[in-house]
């Protein structure tokens, strides 16, 4: 039976990977390492008896203005021309997952989450909620398992407070106001994770998924008719572990995670954990030629993880913009069954 659906997996992300894929459409993040679920459903459920959530909020190319109220061959200002601001993408990403367990918590089945996400790019407006679930594969008597994963759910694109320059004054195809189209949004995902690769490396994990696996199509509809836009698939591998050191006060945590679209992007930070309550470490993003150099900062306490980032951009965009800045918060927290009541005793009346 296992050996079935292992073969079925494969042979889905096969066919998948052959899709042709076009414009890069989904939101990065610097912290990608520990919001796992925003990419790929089968992550859901990940921690053994905890409900863990998880927030982001993604401030990309501070100071990033509209430009096109600049003459481009003068420099100077266009007559009645404005300058906008805050045309930068801002992403705000939460993830809430647990455990489907039956027989009073003792079998373990699977995962369920719930992922949703707010993108802005521009005037460009990008909400997505999607339901995840995950069915779980025990490999090596628990110590390893395999999941595969699903995630049904909705996105909504369209253009928000647009204040577009019209190269031609009351272009009918340029939208004023609110455009919206909400359509079914479907990915696919595996996941595999043990708990310990060799002496010193622990944690690890590799993952594959795609998102926006049906390619919905928007119809955005305005005063001077419609126009199309195609949500495209996006492919994503991804893997990391802990490597612990000779001190045993610190950890190593690489990461990798690559993204494929219409061009090939990878994203590589490692972070040092110190005696398992700080974190810090570097982060280097490419995309195209360069993107941009990642400082990581965080701090953790029990189950509570709290991390900052701040992307120094390498392209030429840092001729407009002062870099990226990223907050994290992660939380997991357990549901105990409540304790069974005490038992009672009663003596016959021949011990009295």
């Amino acid at each position: 039976m296992h050996k079935s659906i292992l073969k079925f997996g494969l042979i889905a992300l096969l066919a998948i990977t052959s899709i042709a894929v076009q414009a890069q459409q989904d939101p990065y993040y610097s912290h990608f390492k520990f919001n796992k679920q925003a990419y790929n459903p089968a992550t859901v459920g990940e921690k053994d008896e905890y409900i863990c959530l998880s927030a982001i909020a993604h401030n990309q190319w501070l100071g990033f203005d509209d430009r096109t109220w600049i003459d481009r061959q003068s420099g100077e200002p266009v007559a009645g021309g404005e300058l906008t601001e805050n045309v930068a993408p801002v992403t705000f990403n939460f993830n809430i997952n647990g455990q489907i367990r039956s027989n009073e918590g003792r079998k373990l089945h699977g995962g369920i989450g719930l992922s949703v996400f707010d993108d802005r790019v521009g005037f460009m407006k990008t909400t997505a909620f999607k339901l995840q679930g995950a069915y779980f594969i025990p490999v090596q008597g628990n110590f390893a398992r395999v999941s595969l994963g699903v995630d049904v759910g909705f996105t909504q694109f369209g253009y928000v407070n647009s204040q577009f320059r019209f190269r031609q004054p009351n272009d009918p195809r340029i939208p004023i106001g609110n455009v919206n189209d909400a359509k079914l949004d479907l990915g696919f995902g595996a996941y595999y994770k043990q708990k310990r690769l060799t002496g010193n490396i622990e944690d690890f994990y590799a993952g594959v998924s795609l998102s926006h696996l049906n390619g919905a199509n928007y119809n955005l509809v305005y005063q001077g008719g419609s126009s199309p836009f195609y949500l495209a698939e996006h492919i994503y591998v991804g893997t990391g572990a802990t490597i612990f050191l000779q001190n045993p006060a610190f950890e190593l945590e690489p990461a990798l995670l690559i993204k494929y679209n219409s061009k090939l992007q990878f994203d590589l930070n490692a972070t040092i954990k110190y005696n398992g309550t700080l974190r810090g470490g570097l982060g280097y993003r490419q995309y195209g030629t360069t993107d941009a150099l990642t400082v990581l900062l965080g701090y953790i306490r029990n189950e509570l993880q709290v991390g900052y980032s701040y992307d120094i951009t390498l392209s030429k965009i840092r001729t407009v913009s002062s870099g990226t800045h990223e907050v994290f918060v992660g939380y997991c927290f357990q549901l105990k069954a409540p304790e069974p009541p005490p038992g009672r005793y009663y003596r016959g009346t021949r011990w009295l």
